[in-house]
């Protein structure tokens, strides 16, 4: 008895040493852990990445992170304020009528709210470029600075808000203003006030609503949580502090100009694929080593570039028909068929390439760039020309979340074909993950 007394007693000790061990550890690891800090905003305005050390024991900085001021700092107007911003937004609006009258047609849906501030991230189809552009035109020749929603057009008159900018880097005060109109028809004017390296922001937003009227959506004056000035000329600023990717507060604004040709080579050939379901841009290599592509993901994308819409997943559920499928990829890659066929996967029984829609099974959950644009372009003397392409993160306040070049080789009749892909990890921040999805197996697609 003596002896089961004594073992109950051991395990007793030894149970208890443990619990001590394990609390230790996990005490250590809190304070060990890294994460976003949420600091005040850095002098000059820069947006830093909260990841510095300042001497704060991390572990106390975690338990902050939950008291952390997330509210929007709000300042009041006087009439005399709102009077002058709206005028200023509808006096742009007004200069506008002529176009929207003409271009937009009156079956042309008027949405009653969107669009989200500068980078115009929402699209709902009711304005083509053609109309926007004739409108940020418009407000340029009156000598306003103003931006196209669509993100494909330079800030007109961005020398004024540019200078605006280098004086508030250099801690002087100053003011600026810039407009913008997106796709879904909102009218947006933004006069930026920047003391002490902190920035003021009256924004107004509206639309045309019924009889032609201005109509308000939003009108309010803010104390910017943060705000930056890039080297590549993005105007940043964090309305308030993010809580997460969902409730993001960062706003964006290209200032300086792009050069025409990145443009459209961003237009044609970047954006269309982009980042999602496909590995075009995400994997290095070169006309030697073409096997690297999935071309049965990329497929798709090309298609709805040269169609319009995505492929229709009953008339090929059981693969793409050759000629369909090597038509389409012959349209922007120089590959042999035979060639083409290997890669691919090109099944001779049936004549089809295999094909799989995306589907939430088969697609990697991850972040993606917002979106991508060719920030400069090199012509080679081989017949080709490099795309330098970074693309943006709104949602982790980055204009170079990730960065690729892109080797294009120029073809009699003006167009390109994809001859390179070369990914830049080290002016990358995060490399977007991929995954074929034909090594899902045994999932079922939506």
């Amino acid at each position: 008895m003596r002896q089961v007394s004594r073992m109950k007693k051991k395990t007793v000790v030894i149970t208890a040493l443990c619990l001590v061990l394990i609390s230790m550890f996990l005490t250590g690891c809190l304070k060990k852990g890294s994460g976003r800090g949420s600091n005040a905003p850095d002098s000059g305005g820069s947006i830093g990445s909260g990841d510095a050390d300042n001497g704060v024991d991390m572990y106390e900085g975690q338990i902050d992170e939950e008291e952390q001021d997330y509210s929007l700092k709000v300042i009041e107007m006087d009439k005399q304020e709102q009077d002058e911003a709206l005028g200023k937004l509808y006096a742009f609006m007004e200069s506008c009528r002529d176009i929207y009258e003409r271009r937009i047609s009156a079956g042309d849906r008027r949405p009653e709210s969107g669009g989200h501030a500068v980078d115009g991230t929402v699209d709902t189809g009711g304005a083509d470029e053609d109309a926007l552009h004739e409108m940020v035109k418009t407000g340029g020749a009156n000598g306003l600075s103003v931006t196209c929603g669509n993100r494909d057009y330079n800030l007109t008159n961005y020398g004024q808000v540019d200078q605006a900018l280098r004086d508030a880097l250099a801690g002087k005060d100053a003011k600026t203003e810039i407009y913008q109109v997106n796709t879904a028809l909102v009218f947006r004017y933004y006069h930026l006030a920047f003391s002490d390296n902190e920035l003021v922001v009256t924004s107004v937003g509206a639309i045309f609503g019924e009889g032609m009227e201005p109509a308000l959506q939003q009108l309010e004056k803010i104390r910017a949580y943060r705000w930056e000035y890039t080297e590549k000329g993005w105007l940043i600023w964090e309305k308030a502090l993010s809580r997460n990717q969902e409730m993001d507060m960062h706003i964006f604004c290209r200032v300086l100009p792009l050069e025409e040709q990145c443009r459209d080579i961003a237009r044609e050939y970047i954006v269309p694929v982009s980042y999602f379901c496909n590995n075009l841009f995400l994997t290095d290599w070169d006309m030697s080593c073409m096997e690297k592509i999935e071309f049965n993901d990329l497929y798709e994308f090309l298609y709805a570039k040269e169609t319009g819409k995505r492929p229709d997943e009953e008339t090929y559920r059981d693969g793409i028909p050759k000629q369909e499928f090597e038509d389409i990829i012959g349209r922007y890659f120089d590959i042999p068929a035979g060639r083409l066929e290997q890669f691919a996967r090109y099944d001779s029984g049936t004549g089809r390439y295999p094909w799989i829609p995306i589907g939430i099974p088969n697609r990697v959950r991850q972040l993606q760039p917002s979106f991508p644009e060719v920030v400069r372009c090199t012509e080679n003397g081989d017949g080709t020309v490099t795309a330098f392409v970074e693309a943006v993160s709104t949602e982790e306040g980055l204009d170079c979340y990730y960065a690729h070049e892109v080797a294009l080789r120029r073809r009699e009749d003006g167009r390109y074909l994809y001859a390179g892909n070369r990914v830049d990890r080290e002016h990358s921040f995060c490399v977007p993950a991929y995954r074929a999805r034909r090594e899902f197996e045994g999932t079922k697609t939506e």
